[in-house]
Parts: structure tokens; C-alpha cells; sequence
């Protein structure tokens, strides 16, 4: 089984900017990750969480930083979003206008009822 881990960085203007406090930040990604069978291995300067063999931990840890990647205040706080799996590393932070243009254009094509 691969071992996964997603591990943020946050900036500290950012964070005031959208009202929130590193701790503030670090209690909500948390409550949202662990809720959902991820385990958080550190919680300093970077906030990282790694699946726990279950089935679904991909999904969950995906689904989570996509669903938070989607506000603009939390992209605001971050300085970096790097996805681990089995000693590969990925800038998921730099992938950002992408993510956000195939978004979009889901929801188009799920309004016009293109998935029926």
C-alpha cells in the first residue's frame, strides 16, 4: 500500500487577512482530516497528514485539499500544498489555475446536464 501524505504551509499575513490564526487554521484542518481516518503526523511550521491504509484515505485527503483549494481565502493563507506518495513529491499549489479552470468547467457541463 502506498503511503500518502499532504502537508501545508501557511502565511502568517495571509491568515490575518482572512481572519484566522495559525492555531485556528491548524484546529479546523484538522477536525475536517482526522474526522475522515487521516492521522496528523505534525502540526510546527508545517501542518501534514498521511492516510491511515484505509480505503478511501486518497479520496478523503484529495477531496479535502481540492473542496479548501476552491476558496479563495484559504489559497490566500497558503504558501504551499505538497502531496507525498511513496517518495514522490508534488507542488499541488502551483496546479492551482488549472484545478480551478477544469473546476469550473465540470460545473458548466453538470448545469447544462451533460452527466445525465
Amino acid at each position: 500500500m502506498a503511503k500518502l501524505r499532504m502537508q501545508f504551509t501557511f502565511d502568517e499575513e495571509g491568515l490575518l487577512r482572512n481572519g484566522f490564526d495559525r492555531a485556528g487554521m491548524y484546529d479546523m484542518m484538522k477536525k475536517n482530516f482526522t474526522e475522515r481516518g487521516l492521522k496528523c503526523v505534525s502540526e510546527d511550521e508545517v501542518l501534514a497528514f498521511e492516510d491511515q491504509g484505509g480505503r478511501s484515505d486518497y479520496g478523503h485527503m484529495w477531496g479535502l485539499t481540492i473542496t479548501l483549494m476552491e476558496h479563495d481565502w484559504f489559497t490566500d493563507c497558503t504558501s504551499s500544498i505538497i502531496y507525498f506518495e511513496d517518495g514522490y513529491a508534488e507542488d499541488v499549489l502551483s496546479q492551482l489555475p488549472r484545478m480551478k479552470e477544469i473546476l469550473e468547467r465540470n460545473r458548466r457541463w453538470a448545469q447544462q446536464g451533460a452527466y445525465d
